[in-house]
């Protein structure tokens, strides 16, 4: 599966300090505009992958270990500016 950088990196940035599924719509919203349902897809790849994690209680989401890695790959590659931001592409299996 391959996920937009544009959408996921503010879905991982919102989760840093734990995040609703509202908030982190707004916060991709910010940088490119799109509906609940993509972000709440885009949600469930991430947590599969281990990226992002749900705390039921709390109706949150938070970024694992492995997300913050994540960030730090889609931050290299934003430096190296290979592609337009809005075209580069992760590729989560």
């Amino acid at each position: 599966m391959y996920l937009k950088v544009a959408i996921t990196e503010p879905i991982l940035l919102a989760c840093i300090d734990g995040a609703s599924l509202s908030e982190i719509h707004q916060s991709v919203h910010k940088t490119i505009p799109t509906t609940e349902r993509i972000v709440r897809n885009y949600l469930f790849y991430l947590i599969n992958s281990f990226l992002v994690s749900y705390k039921g209680i709390m109706k949150m989401y938070f970024i694992t270990p492995r997300g913050l890695d994540m960030l730090e790959i889609i931050y290299f590659q934003r430096e190296r500016e290979i592609a337009n931001y809005t075209d580069l592409t992760i590729k989560i299996e």
